[in-house]
């Protein structure tokens, strides 16, 4: 049973954080948060359309770094032409061939080309997630070891590893795992599963 005595006038305890914090113990923990924020967690602002409709403009998403790097991760990343924060999708790894050849639709009786395919290591991959409507060519690349080939999930609209090639690993600055802002997109970015081959097709 609780005990609750009346009439008497406790003596006002001080507050813990009053007591035990010092000048010491608060640059201390502004210390802790402002180098958490530089090396493990920071946010970036998504400015432009070339990651659509994974990422739009407007969305905040956050970063974690530094941490291990795998196909189909969304990556905050160095331009390496205009020195700019980009966002893009790790497509090839080290060490593979990246290559992209225009896609074929039907229109009718007639197959015409439509959008781009993307092939590693010479098999074409499914990429539910991008969306590419203007033919395209890539010539085969070797990914160096240490980069990685990047592009924005929306081909049409998006300056990446096709023209700036291989990006290294010292300019991506971590990966984005949710987005959380505004409020009506949250949601966290988990990489998709990798995608399936197809087929290997040595005549396009």
């Amino acid at each position: 049973m609780t005990e609750v005595q009346f009439g008497e006038r406790r003596r006002k305890r001080k507050s813990l954080l009053l007591t035990r914090v010092t000048p010491v113990t608060a640059l201390l923990v502004f210390g802790s948060i402002g180098a958490l924020r530089l090396w493990v967690v920071e946010s970036a602002y998504v400015e432009g359309d070339s990651m659509a409709d994974t990422l739009r403009s407007g969305d905040r998403v956050l970063i974690i770094k530094p941490i291990a790097l795998e196909r189909l991760d969304i990556v905050l990343l160095e331009d390496p032409e205009t020195g700019g924060i980009d966002i893009k999708r790790i497509v090839g790894m080290p060490g593979e061939v990246v290559s992209m050849v225009p896609g074929m639709a039907t229109v009718g009786q007639r197959q015409v080309p439509y959008g781009s395919d993307l092939y590693i290591n010479s098999q074409r991959y499914e990429e539910p997630y991008a969306t590419s409507v203007i033919p395209t060519s890539v010539r085969p690349v070797k990914v160096p070891r240490g980069d990685y080939f990047v592009m924005g999930d929306n081909r049409d609209g998006s300056t990446d590893s096709r023209t700036y090639g291989p990006v290294e690993r010292d300019r991506i600055r971590g990966v984005a795992v949710a987005v959380v802002y505004p409020f009506s997109r949250m949601q966290t970015l988990a990489a998709p599963e990798t995608p399936a081959a197809i087929a290997a097709d040595t005549s396009r």
